[in-house]
């Protein structure tokens, strides 16, 4: 069985947005091909994962049903739930009256048990809390098209003033706010001004070096203890923000079907506007990680290498939202290529850690991720 450990505070120096100075652009970048799993995805799994896009979308789909049964039972019938190194779902069952029935009832659906005398992390035990109502599969808001024009999960923004100073980060996943209309959540510590006025920060789009038009202005920020933050998106460019998918900037489209808890051994893979598509397992869950002043209490973590500028960006697993972007243990190496090499010099690996998209839905009450 796999064996995490519980709790561990961590402090990240390496927090993954990037101090940028661009002069203005004028033009947006088209929108590429909408495949099942876009050519980039595909190659950063089977590269990252060993995995071919059956078994990846296999694998999220035995975590997605893991996630959905461990909510559902409670978290007082199970001690733990993950998949073991070959993607198969195992459940943890508590000692009590109703032992044999939620065994049965996993066994029933396909899953590995195992009695709770054996440790289970509390972290895996916090992750599924029984918030039934927080899972996946509301597909409502139906999304809208892509236009060549539209922004997407991935993609590259500033967060800053129009003369082009601020930090550079990525778009994470599109969404609506019924008191605000389209939205996007990325990372808090993206907002420069996350330790004032919020709405003082615009959101601009980048396109290599250069730096578009404002579309937005970010109105609600939080570094702890969650981290992430909500750009309310302008009147004349909420069109642009209509779309349920995330891709490498500029190229094929990955369409988002809802969201899901982090289950520890889940395939998951995350897009940034610096590094793109990069995959790996979640590691841990309900993970301490400092990053400055700011504390993180319920993040994940995960095999990922991840750089300054991937900071805000999607993270999937299948076709479901999981979480966005915040810290990473590599994120001032040069490449991921070099961040492997330095990371297995030091006894370690490339570790990106992530606030789940299901806690920011249950701090902003009516927040609903984009899916189709």
């Amino acid at each position: 069985m796999r064996r995490r450990g519980l709790g561990l505070s961590i402090a990240v120096s390496c927090v993954i947005a990037m101090a940028v100075f661009a002069p203005v652009a004028t033009a947006a970048p088209a929108a590429g091909t909408d495949p099942v799993l876009p050519p980039e995805l595909v190659d950063a799994v089977a590269r990252d994962l060993g995995l071919d896009p059956h078994q990846f979308l296999e694998r999220a789909d035995a975590a997605r049903r893991l996630a959905e049964f461990t909510a559902a039972v409670g978290s007082e019938a199970i001690t733990g739930a993950w998949l073991d190194t070959d993607g198969r779902p195992v459940v943890a069952v508590a000692d009590g009256h109703t032992d044999t029935e939620v065994a049965d009832a996993a066994s029933a659906k396909g899953f590995a048990t195992v009695a709770s005398g054996i440790e289970i992390p509390q972290a895996v035990h916090d992750a599924v809390d029984p918030l039934v109502e927080l899972l996946p599969f509301d597909v409502a808001p139906t999304a809208g098209p892509i236009r060549a024009s539209s922004y997407l999960g991935g993609d590259s923004f500033l967060a800053g003033t129009p003369a082009g100073l601020g930090l550079r980060c990525s778009l994470g996943f599109n969404a609506v706010d019924p008191a605000r209309g389209p939205v996007n959540i990325t990372a808090g510590h993206c907002d420069p001004a996350a330790t004032g006025s919020a709405g003082s920060t615009g959101a601009y789009p980048m396109y290599g070096s250069l730096v578009g038009s404002k579309f937005g202005s970010f109105y609600r920020t939080s570094q702890s203890p969650n981290d992430y933050a909500l750009i309310e998106i302008d009147d004349a460019n909420v069109g642009e923000f209509e779309s349920n998918a995330v891709r490498v900037p500029g190229s094929g489209p990955l369409h988002v079907t809802g969201t899901v808890d982090p289950i520890v051994g889940a395939p998951v893979c995350k897009s940034g506007s610096r590094t793109g598509f990069s995959c790996g397992t979640i590691l841990s869950t309900g993970r301490n990680v400092a990053m400055g002043e700011a504390v993180m209490d319920r993040s994940f973590s995960t095999s990922i290498c991840a750089l300054r500028g991937d900071s805000g960006g999607p993270i999937v697993s299948g076709t479901l939202a999981v979480g966005i972007a915040s810290a990473s243990n590599v994120g001032d190496q040069p490449s991921c290529e070099i961040a492997m090499v330095f990371s297995m010099l030091q006894g370690q690996r490339p570790e990106l850690f992530a606030t789940p998209i299901n806690d920011v839905l249950a701090e902003n009450p009516g927040l609903t991720v984009r899916t189709s």
